[in-house]
C-alpha cells in the first residue's frame, strides 16, 4: 500500500515533527525552464555568458594633428557552458480500491505532496553532490574556531572579487552545522531581513556576513560550507508533457522551484490507481576564470575557427585556446572548518 496508516485505534490524530532537510539549493541557483531545451539539439543548451563586445581606444594627438586616427574592429568576448536535460526523476505509487475505500486517504496531502517533496529531494541531493564534486573550484578559505566569522566571511568575499567575475549582489553562504553554531556564537553575524524570500529559505537564513546572507543547510556535511553566487551552477529543468492515456493529469506544477508533472491512471490488472510525480533536470558548472588582466581563457573545443576569428584579447592580440579542463570555476568559494563542533570548547 502506498500510504501505511494506524488504524487500531480512531481518537487523536498527532505525529511528532520531524527535521527536514531545507530544499534550498536549486533556489540559490540559476533555473533554466523546459523552454530553452524545445528543440535543442542532444537535449543540451549552450548557456553562453560573455561581457560583450570589446573596443580598443587609443591616444591622439593634442593641439596639432600629425597623422590620421586608427578604426579598429570591435570583437566578442565570451564562453559558452553546456547544460543538459539527462536524468529523469519519478516518485510512482498505487493505491488500491481499498485503500481508496475504507482509509480515509487525502490525496493531496498523503500522497501527492510527499511525491513531490521527494522528487524536489532528490533534485536538491543531486545539486549538493554536483557542488561537492566539483574539481574546478579555484579557492577555499580553511578555519577554526578561534578564527573571527567576519574574518572567514571577508576572506572569502575578498578571494571572489580578487576575480572580478561574480556580481556583487546575488552572493550566499551556504553553510553545514558546526560552522553556523561558530557564526551564531559570534557577535559578528549580523541580523538579515530575509522577508523578500519565501518557504525554505527564509527559514534557513540565520544572519549576515560581509553583506550577504547566511543559509544552514542540513544536507552538508557540519563541517562544510560554500560561498557561492546564484550563477555558479545552472540547474536545467523541464516537466514533461501529460500523456493522452492517462486519466488525469497536470504538468507544471512546482515544488520548492522545480517543475514538474503528476499523472494518474487505473491498474485493472491489480485494481489499484497509480500516482506518478517526475521531472527532467540537469546540471552545468560555470567555469569562465579570467586571465590577470581581465580576458577570457578560452578551452579547446569550445569555439570553431570562425568564431575565435571575431574574438580578441583587450589588447588585440588574437585569442590562443588552452587545454580543456583548465578555467576554474571562480563564481563558488569552499568554506572547510576544521574547529571542534561544540561552541562551548573541548
Amino acid at each position: 500500500m502506498a500510504v501505511m496508516k494506524i488504524k487500531a485505534k480512531k481518537q487523536v490524530n498527532f505525529a511528532l515533527p520531524m527535521v527536514e532537510r531545507q530544499l534550498v539549493l536549486p533556489l540559490l541557483m540559476t533555473i533554466i525552464g523546459k523552454e530553452n531545451f524545445v528543440g535543442a539539439k542532444n537535449d543540451t543548451v549552450n548557456f553562453k555568458v560573455t561581457d560583450g563586445s570589446v573596443a580598443f581606444a587609443r591616444d591622439y594627438d593634442f593641439r596639432g594633428r600629425t597623422g590620421p586616427i586608427v578604426l579598429d574592429d570591435i570583437y566578442q568576448q565570451g564562453g559558452n557552458f553546456p547544460v543538459r536535460l539527462n536524468k529523469h526523476v519519478y516518485s510512482a505509487t498505487g493505491l488500491e480500491d481499498e485503500h481508496m475505500t475504507l482509509d480515509e486517504v487525502d490525496f493531496a496531502r498523503e500522497v501527492l505532496a510527499p511525491q513531490a517533496t521527494a522528487v524536489a529531494d532528490k533534485i536538491e541531493a543531486a545539486a549538493l553532490a554536483a557542488v561537492r564534486a566539483s574539481t574546478s573550484i579555484k579557492h577555499k578559505v580553511t578555519f577554526g574556531n578561534d578564527v573571527d566569522p567576519h574574518l572567514v566571511a571577508t576572506e572569502a568575499k575578498r578571494l571572489m572579487d580578487s576575480e572580478k567575475v561574480a556580481p556583487l549582489s546575488g552572493r550566499v553562504f551556504v553553510v553545514g552545522n558546526d560552522i553556523a553554531a561558530h557564526f551564531r556564537a559570534s557577535d559578528r553575524l549580523a541580523r538579515y531581513d530575509s522577508s523578500a524570500s519565501t518557504g525554505a529559505l527564509r527559514d534557513a537564513v540565520i544572519g549576515q556576513l560581509a553583506g550577504s546572507p547566511v543559509v544552514e543547510h542540513n544536507g552538508l556535511k557540519p563541517n562544510e560550507g560554500y560561498y557561492l553566487h546564484g550563477t555558479s551552477f545552472i540547474l536545467g529543468n523541464a516537466a514533461p508533457v501529460v500523456p493522452r492515456g492517462v486519466t488525469a493529469g497536470q504538468t507544471g506544477i512546482s515544488q520548492h522551484g522545480i517543475a514538474m508533472r503528476w499523472i494518474a491512471d487505473y491498474d485493472a490488472n491489480y485494481l489499484r490507481d497509480r500516482s506518478v510525480v517526475s521531472t527532467f533536470w540537469g546540471i552545468g558548472e560555470i567555469r569562465d576564470e579570467r586571465t590577470p588582466n581581465g580576458d577570457w581563457i578560452v578551452e579547446e573545443g569550445e569555439f570553431d575557427a570562425e568564431e575565435l576569428a571575431v574574438m580578441k584579447n583587450r589588447d588585440g592580440s588574437a585569442v590562443v585556446p588552452v587545454a580543456a579542463g583548465t578555467r576554474k570555476n571562480v563564481r563558488v568559494v569552499r568554506l572547510d572548518y576544521t574547529g571542534t563542533p561544540s561552541v562551548l570548547g573541548p
